[in-house]
């Protein structure tokens, strides 16, 4: 069964569902539930109560691997989600220097924030709050970005061109923001290895 229609079939549950497993990029369920508070009767408030609560809890055991986790777990929830230990040491870096508000930046890299925060000691309500205040802001404005684009849609077909040159120019900035990140990176690893 696809994401979609988990939430569709299921409702709001299916919402909680598709944001807990952390296999696709949360940018995209929430938009779409964003689409669906337009589009049907799902209520937005209710559906922004569900977004972080599933991001609060999926966050939460992310946060236990990482206090509890053995070497052996940890290493293996490394390979399944693709998390490098020097992303991890990176992050580990960026706790030291700049503090606990980097915990804001949580949605980002979700599951490395939260395991890198279990082992970094960081107490469970800080990064609770931390958390639930970063993830709340991160699913308003997706939701917010796909009710939007849904009444776009659904309600102004022959203006959907006007949409286009905007679409377009943030697939171009995005793509060209990862190529540059990528290359960025490599040249760092490069270095490193010297």
């Amino acid at each position: 069964m696809a994401w979609h229609s988990w939430i569709e079939s299921y409702g709001y549950f299916g919402m909680m569902l598709t944001l807990m497993f952390p296999f696709l990029p949360s940018e995209v369920p929430l938009a779409y539930a964003g689409y669906l508070v337009h589009t049907t009767e799902f209520n937005l408030i209710i559906m922004l109560i569900v977004a972080v609560l599933s991001f609060v809890i999926s966050q939460n055991v992310f946060f236990t691997i990482g206090r509890l986790g053995s070497d052996r777990l940890l290493a293996r929830v490394f390979k399944w989600f693709r998390i490098s230990e020097t992303k991890m040491n990176q992050f580990q870096r960026q706790m030291d220097t700049r503090g606990r508000f980097i915990l804001l930046l949580s949605p980002m890299w979700r599951m490395g924030f939260a395991i890198g925060a279990g082992l970094t000691g960081v107490s469970r309500l800080t990064f609770t709050i931390a958390t639930t205040i970063s993830f709340f802001a991160w699913s308003a404005f997706f939701i917010w970005g796909g009710k939007k684009l849904g009444h776009g849609i659904v309600g102004r077909h022959h203006e959907l061109h006007h949409y286009t040159p905007w679409l377009i120019g943030l697939l171009v900035f995005g793509a060209g923001y990862l190529y540059f990140r990528k290359k960025t990176l490599m040249k760092k690893q490069n270095t490193l290895k010297k």
